[in-house]
């Protein structure tokens, strides 16, 4: 069969024999919906699970309110979901200067003006009062000591809030299991410490994308907003592959988050019987594979795919190379793949955790890279540079016989398979 697969803003066909391709992993796509503002609207008055909006502000009878959105990294249509939200407030009574919308930044730069304003919509920007959260604020609320030992500090705004709402979405996240929920507190308005105390559980046991149970950095995110700093109610939106989004969830944060996550398995996820000799990915073109900061996601996930000693191909042009600065250093050190990993463990470096992700697939399996790297970067980053697509197949057959065993992922970076 030949195969196309986004490399760039180019394309690159493979042709693989029929009988060597256990399946092409493409999730299912879902219906849109078709109108958000009223999707959102309905919601706030019907949620997935929990009281309603009015149901909270008639108990709680806030003076007032904090709702938190996520910045510009992420692509929740935060424009389109805050108007209802913001109407359904002052029909309830809720004065405008009793409200303020707090951008999640995490760790992220602040946003500007404009960016701000884009971001939640320029009728809302001139309305209300919106601030950029600050990790490093002097001012942040620390509100006590989890079971962890990790000291959480939060956005003073949004820790003083009588009544807290979020917008997010639900989407695989590498260490968290999942995002949304209660990531827009945590991490999205707390303190940096907090915040790089919890990242340093990633390498964890049971840590690891889209898992959740057992999760122990994601459950000291639950305990952290669920102890200290509870939402009364959020808005997730659920998209399927094609970044469609296929639903909204609302309410109760825990629950309509759960909701959430059923409904992205049932769009994102790629069932399989067993794993592969060989899987065949493309990070999804451009701009997912502009650099491997940005494109390793879609090896992560595939390695799900692949048995122990099979092989990674994978397609990703890489126009930018490493992507960023302190996984550029790491990468030149020049260490093995278990040297790296006790490196990390013994001292943590954002922006690193990249090359530790390969280092623990490169010591599961081979990466074969088809990109614009030289061979030098490619094996700094624990990958072997395939200098023609058509030898790879080659390769592959003389390695395991020419009955091997292979999945195609032609958009790696939003395809997670699970065996069933």
């Amino acid at each position: 069969m030949q195969t196309v697969l986004k490399w760039g803003k180019e394309e690159i066909t493979l042709t693989i024999p029929d009988k060597n391709v256990l399946a092409v992993l493409e999730p299912t796509g879902g219906i849109p919906v078709p109108d958000l503002g009223r999707a959102v609207a309905e919601l706030l008055k019907n949620p997935t699970a929990g009281p309603s909006l009015e149901e909270l502000v008639t108990k709680l009878a806030p003076r007032s309110v904090a709702i938190i959105v996520n910045d510009m990294t992420r692509s929740t249509p935060s424009a389109e979901m805050l108007p209802p939200v913001l109407e359904e407030l002052g029909r309830l009574g809720v004065p405008d200067e009793a409200v303020a919308i707090v951008i999640a930044t995490g760790t992220h730069r602040p946003m500007t003006d404009e960016e701000t304003s884009a971001t939640v919509g320029k009728a809302v920007f001139d309305r209300y009062r919106v601030e950029n959260h600050d990790c490093d604020s002097p001012d942040l609320l620390c509100l006590g000591t989890l079971s962890t030992g990790n000291n959480f500090c939060v956005n003073k705004t949004v820790g003083e809030a009588d009544l807290r709402i979020a917008i997010g979405e639900v989407l695989l996240h590498y260490y968290a299991g999942f995002a949304g929920g209660r990531k827009s507190v945590f991490p999205g308005v707390a303190g940096r410490k907090t915040i790089m105390e919890n990242h340093r559980k990633m390498t964890a046991p049971g840590v690891g994308i889209g898992v959740v149970d057992g999760n122990v950095l994601s459950e000291e995110l639950v305990e952290g907003v669920e102890k200290f700093c509870p939402l009364h109610f959020i808005l997730n939106c659920v998209s399927d592959s094609s970044k469609h989004i296929v639903r909204v969830v609302g309410g109760d944060w825990m629950d309509a988050w759960k909701e959430g996550i059923a409904t992205f398995r049932k769009y994102n996820f790629a069932p399989i019987s067993k794993k592969a000799d060989v899987v065949f990915l493309s990070a999804g073109g451009y701009p997912k594979d502009i650099n491997m900061y940005q494109a390793h996601k879609a090896l992560y996930m595939a390695s799900r795919a692949v048995r122990p000693g099979g092989t990674l191909v994978f397609f990703a042009e890489l126009a930018e190379g490493y992507g960023h600065k302190v996984f550029e250093a790491w990468s030149k050190k020049g260490l093995t793949p278990d040297g790296v990993i006790a490196a990390f463990e013994e001292d943590f470096s954002f922006g690193a955790h990249k090359l530790f992700y390969l280092a623990t697939l490169a010591r599961e399996c081979p990466i074969v890279l088809y990109s614009r790297s030289d061979r030098e970067e490619s094996r700094s980053m624990f990958c072997e540079k395939a200098e023609d697509p058509e030898e790879i197949l080659s390769f592959l057959t003389e390695k395991y016989g020419p009955d091997f065993t292979a999945y195609i992922i032609p958009q790696g970076g939003i395809v997670l398979p699970v065996e069933s």
